[in-house]
């Protein structure tokens, strides 16, 4: 057999390990997200790029396979020692059958050679079929200039000739959180639908049928600087909001902290007599992986700053695959506080999240560090919260602070686990 065939068998038992759909399927996210498992689970780094060539996504050689050192990461990823110990395994799986055989008298010494290029020929003629019939299946969905700056419009090109009798929808992930609305329907004589993000965030992008979703693509649209929104739309189940251009409020940082007070509201024609939030958010590339970091930031909200009762705090991490956030509150308002980190959420309508009071009349520090798929919350040194987690959050794209009412933030800091400091902001001018 030669290497082409066992590198074949290893991209399918992977496609298997992952639960993932087949590889022909795969978007730059899974091969990004893929890199940094194997990454994760045996120290070896394997880009991309590379991945994409291996599985056949790039067009290379027609004889590509790749360098020792990956195709040993590749077995150690699925608890093999090392890639000669996966090709021996599967090398011996096919004797023990050809001996099998033999033993039953199917086949002699002299066909065993027959048998061996018959069946891998099978083989072959197995892994084109299913190749062949994913293909049948797939859509054209590609989303050009995925990165921009606020406002940004991205093209989407699209083929769905193949779903001719059934009604397909493209959702732009620009909802409420409980919002059912299934997204725009498209139009299958068409082949482009462009859409302006008009604010900044990171986006999942999904065309679904039936219900299903049939192809994703992420659109990361960042902002310059800070970008800060008022609003009084109660949403407490996800906390998850949408704003319009009509709600940025225009925050002037002139005394080292990101702070809007009543008297700013006023001035810019905003209503500060009602329960109303403020949400102050930056996306960006940090350059920081969600699930290796620790996060740091001073704040406090009060009435005589302008909180509102049941004063709250949210911190999320907005990574490519999921969010780390937790929403502190007043003491006797933890009814309303919360938990997410990847997979895991939390909520205090459901569960006693009690420690999640805080006095948010002075200034506190709250962290939550991320190592090892285990996450840990601490507020002014005292760890309030750990959690276990699976699903990987990837590099962080975005950050995201909420009040409610006029909270204040002295600083946000991001720093890697052996303390190195890769991005700060103490809202100094």
């Amino acid at each position: 057999m030669n290497e082409r065939y066992y590198i074949n068998i290893i991209i399918r038992k992977i496609e298997k390990k992952l639960n993932w759909k087949n590889v022909s399927g795969w978007t730059d996210n899974e091969f990004r997200k893929l890199s940094l498992l194997i990454s994760e689970e045996t120290n070896i780094s394997i880009s991309p790029q590379t991945l994409k060539r291996l599985f056949g996504k790039i067009k290379y050689k027609d004889d590509y396979t790749t360098q020792t050192a990956t195709k040993n990461a590749l077995a150690r990823f699925l608890k093999y020692a090392d890639w000669d110990t996966f090709v021996r395994n599967e090398a011996h799986s096919i004797h023990k059958v050809t001996n099998f055989l033999k033993s039953k008298g199917f086949i002699g010494a002299a066909n065993l050679k027959v048998l061996m290029i018959s069946f891998a020929i099978f083989m072959v003629i197995a892994f084109l079929l299913v190749i062949a019939k994913q293909k049948s299946k797939r859509i054209i969905f590609k989303a050009n200039d995925i990165t921009g700056i606020a406002p940004h419009t991205v093209s989407f090109n699209y083929d769905i000739s193949k779903y001719k009798n059934k009604d397909v929808y493209i959702d732009f992930d620009q909802n409420e959180a409980e919002d059912s609305f299934k997204g725009e329907l498209l139009d299958i004589r068409r082949t482009l639908i462009n859409h302006c993000f008009e604010t900044p965030g990171f986006f999942n992008v999904r065309i679904s049928s039936g219900g299903k979703i049939i192809a994703s693509t992420k659109i990361h649209v960042l902002s310059e600087g800070w970008n800060s929104f008022y609003f009084n739309d109660d949403n407490f189940i996800l906390r998850k909001f949408v704003f319009g251009l009509e709600k940025q409020v225009h925050n002037i940082i002139n005394d080292g902290i990101l702070y809007i007070s009543h008297k700013e509201l006023s001035n810019q024609g905003f209503n500060g007599n009602t329960v109303y939030y403020l949400e102050h958010l930056l996306y960006k590339d940090f350059h920081v992986s969600a699930d290796s970091c620790e996060f740091e930031v001073k704040y406090k909200n009060s009435k005589d700053i302008g909180g509102i009762s049941c004063y709250d705090v949210e911190f999320r991490l907005i990574g490519e695959n999921g969010i780390a956030s937790v929403i502190l509150v007043q003491k006797g308002c933890y009814r309303w506080s919360e938990i997410t980190i990847g997979e895991k959420h939390l909520n205090g309508k459901y569960n006693d999240l009690s420690f999640l009071n805080a006095d948010l009349s002075s200034w506190n520090v709250m962290k939550i560090v991320l190592e090892n798929k285990s996450a840990r919350i601490i507020n002014n040194g005292d760890t309030i919260f750990s959690c276990q987690y699976n699903q990987l959050l990837g590099q962080i794209k975005g950050i995201r602070f909420e009040t409610k009412g006029s909270g204040a933030f002295d600083y946000v800091r991001l720093s890697n686990n052996s303390g190195k400091i890769l991005f700060i902001d103490d809202f100094n001018n």
